[in-house]
């Protein structure tokens, strides 16, 4: 004859990762990974996942600051070019203004004409052509005239083709910045739903109850799973 014995035994167990977090404030731990991608991780205690996050902000930052360093540089050397090369005394480090300097020749004319003048090298007569005032956009004084030379002369047309080279640089670097703003955003939004993440699976206060069964060749019965 076969005895079974049957029996229970009641197993309470407790896994604390599932509710180390359940008395600190998501509220908390969203607003510091807003200011500072990886605070909110270290408020939750997932210290290397805060400094991946918080690398990630600080490269971002050198990013940012070194690319509006280099293209605000690149501005001014081009706003310097033109004075010392074209005669604009006292321009103003103005993209839109610097950027017409490089569309056209003169303001009102070069002192040494072409054999051949383009007419759209005379910003002027443009503005007069499209049946605009000269001084409806900048004013017709010191400061917003130039003359880069003759065309005629490759060594002025040379210049020009350098001056630009710097206002494009100026632009590069300010799409870069814009970018570097923009992954810093990102950043801050991948880090508030990282933090939720893991503030909802480290914050339980549940409790379940579980019956399983098992059998052995001398015993059979189950086991009362309680956790909390």
């Amino acid at each position: 004859m076969v005895q079974t014995i049957i029996y229970s035994q009641t197993v309470i167990s407790i896994d604390e990762n599932l509710s180390r977090n359940k008395d600190k404030s998501l509220v908390l731990a969203i607003a510091a990974s807003a200011v500072l991608p990886g605070a909110g991780h270290y408020y939750l205690g997932e210290n290397s996942r805060a400094a991946a996050f918080f690398w990630v902000d600080a490269a971002l930052w050198v990013a940012a600051g070194t690319t509006w360093l280099y293209g605000d540089s690149q501005l001014e050397n081009a706003r310097g070019y033109a004075v010392k090369h074209a005669g604009a005394e006292g321009a103003p480090k103005n993209l839109d203004f610097l950027s017409v300097m490089g569309d056209y020749r003169s303001r009102g004319g070069s002192l040494y004409q072409n054999s051949s003048p383009d007419n759209n090298e005379d910003y002027n007569q443009a503005m007069i052509r499209s049946g605009l005032a000269i001084d409806r956009d900048y004013p017709y004084e010191r400061g917003y005239i130039w003359d880069w030379g003759s065309s005629d002369n490759p060594e002025t047309t040379a210049r020009m083709a350098e001056y630009n080279d710097m206002l494009k640089r100026h632009r590069i670097a300010k799409i870069a910045f814009q970018v570097s703003l923009g992954a810093m955003a990102l950043n801050r939004v991948l880090a508030i739903l990282d933090a939720m993440r893991i503030h909802k699976k480290t914050s339980a206060n549940f409790s379940q109850l579980r019956f399983i069964p098992f059998a052995t060749p001398e015993h059979s019965g189950f086991f009362v799973d309680y956790g909390f």
